[in-house]
């Protein structure tokens, strides 16, 4: 197998794009390597790479172990090259030299993933067709019987008749069962058929065989994904993207994917960098924006997700989530800003549904709270009134009969209160207060009997415009009550002589 070389000429350009801080050391290493003095040659780059990660340096490093043999470490220096300054014409001897020498020592993961980054970076198709060609001699078989029942069930495939081409396929199989081709098309129509018990099964036996087989990687990681096996469809798809040939649509989806995988496993800081990968390859993803900001609000990074929210609601201004997980994030940092995102989540499901989602409940109810607290009551009763019961908690129930009272709305607050439990001494006042403006002076005094021992409450009931009367009353019955329990003075007589 030939092995790339360096021809001399190259080396006089190379010494002028070498950085200024090695450019002495890259220099004298460039002279030896020249003559052949290799210990010397070798001294030298690495005084440079140590200077600077500089991927020249590195790719002679590289040219010096191949020449005398170590392949390994002649590897090793090759792939630093490719990750430094490099000049573009020794990017692509250094990527061919990574190729063949992991090909050489049957590291094919190297192998397929230099490929890879050759193709990504240079363009190169040669060295996606090198992997494309190792693949399929790997799926071939030499069995003439097992190849022409293959071939028939390609041609039955394409024509639509599925079943058929399914036995053909089988039919090759039992030909030849190490046969690989057939079982990667039995497991795309396993798939297709929602079987994905029978699909993993194939794909798992292809991958098995030919680990660095990206898109058998990708199957398997979205058959894992889809069943939530988390852990398992990471792996496949860290594979894709590793050794794949993936366009930029795909490698988005992955990393989308990975990302929710990590969420998913709740390792945050790894579901966070996929994420960002993603949205790398797609600035615009709605789906990676909203699970980016989910990943921020689980670190309790709050600025970091209004930002991500913000770029996400530029991409669609009306989606409601965005605007609820705006408004929810202002919330919990206790900043105001919240009530105008709620009041914008419930200007947008008003005008979008007949009824309120139940999955938004928490937030209109908070709205209605906030514009009770500012006073305004009929705002507070429209949210509340338009939430079914189903979707009110006792507080928000309280709040409605509260926000009826203070609009003199009485009897249907009388009629709201009646049906709650209240736990709140404040709340149970408030019901006395309109048991008496309603003229139901005997439910008002109960109520108020249950004040009189504290003095802070009694004092303000004494001070209501509404309850004093009662409260008089109050003072009156326990007064007689004081004087009938007091025993009468004995009469004592005079003594009889």
């Amino acid at each position: 197998m030939r092995l790339l070389r360096t021809t001399l000429p190259a080396l006089s350009l190379l010494f002028a794009l070498a950085a200024p801080v090695s450019a002495s050391y890259f220099a004298q290493g460039s002279r030896y390597f020249v003559f052949k003095k290799y210990d010397k040659a070798r001294e030298m780059f690495l005084k440079a790479v140590e200077q600077s990660n500089d991927g020249n340096a590195y790719y002679f490093l590289g040219e010096i172990e191949k020449n005398e043999a170590n392949f390994d470490k002649a590897l090793e220096y090759y792939q630093s090259a490719v990750k430094g300054r490099i000049q573009g014409k020794y990017l692509k001897l250094a990527y061919w030299n990574i190729i063949i020498l992991a090909e050489r020592i049957s590291d094919y993961d190297a192998m397929v993933k230099g490929c890879r980054e050759l193709y990504e970076r240079l363009g190169d198709g040669g060295a996606k067709s090198k992997v494309e060609s190792l693949i399929n001699k790997l799926l071939w078989t030499d069995n003439e019987k097992a190849k022409a029942k293959y071939k028939n069930g390609i041609k039955l495939k394409n024509a639509g008749s599925t079943e058929e081409a399914l036995a053909e396929f089988r039919a090759a199989l039992s030909e030849d069962y190490g046969f690989l081709a057939p079982k990667f098309e039995i497991g795309l129509l396993e798939l297709k058929n929602e079987n994905d018990t029978a699909a993993l099964g194939y794909f798992n036996e292809i991958a098995a065989k030919i680990p660095f087989y990206g898109e058998v990687h990708l199957l398997l990681g979205d058959i894992h994904f889809r069943r939530s096996n988390y852990r398992e469809s990471r792996h496949h798809l860290e594979k894709a993207l590793e050794l794949g040939f993936l366009d930029k649509s795909t490698r988005a989806m992955a990393h989308l994917k990975n990302a929710s995988s990590g969420y998913n496993m709740r390792d945050y800081s790894r579901a966070r960098e996929d994420a960002a990968r993603a949205l790398s390859l797609n600035p615009g993803s709605l789906e990676t924006l909203l699970l980016l900001s989910a990943i921020y609000i689980k670190e309790n990074n709050y600025d970091g997700a209004l930002s991500t929210l913000k770029k996400a609601g530029a991409v669609d201004p009306g989606n409601e989530e965005i605007v609820f997980q705006i408004g929810s994030i202002h919330y919990k940092k206790n900043e105001p800003a919240y009530i105008t995102q709620f009041e914008r989540l419930y200007g947008l499901t008003r005008s979008q549904k007949d009824e309120l989602p139940s999955k938004y409940q928490k937030a209109f109810a908070l709205l209605a709270k906030a514009y009770y607290e500012k006073h305004e009551y009929s705002k507070a009763e429209k949210i509340l009134a338009e939430l079914p019961d189903t979707m009110k908690d006792n507080e928000s129930k309280i709040l409605l009969a509260k926000s009826l009272y203070h609009q003199g709305k009485l009897e249907t607050a009388l009629e709201h209160f009646e049906k709650l439990y209240l736990r709140d001494d404040d709340d149970r006042l408030l019901l006395a207060r309109l048991y008496a403006r309603t003229g139901r002076s005997l439910r008002a005094k109960e109520l108020l009997l249950r004040f009189y021992s504290s003095e802070s409450y009694w004092k303000k009931i004494k001070s209501d415009p509404y309850l004093m009367k009662t409260a008089a009353e109050i003072e009156a019955d326990k007064k007689r009550e004081a004087e009938s329990r007091t025993p009468d003075k004995p009469v004592h007589s005079e003594p009889k002589n």
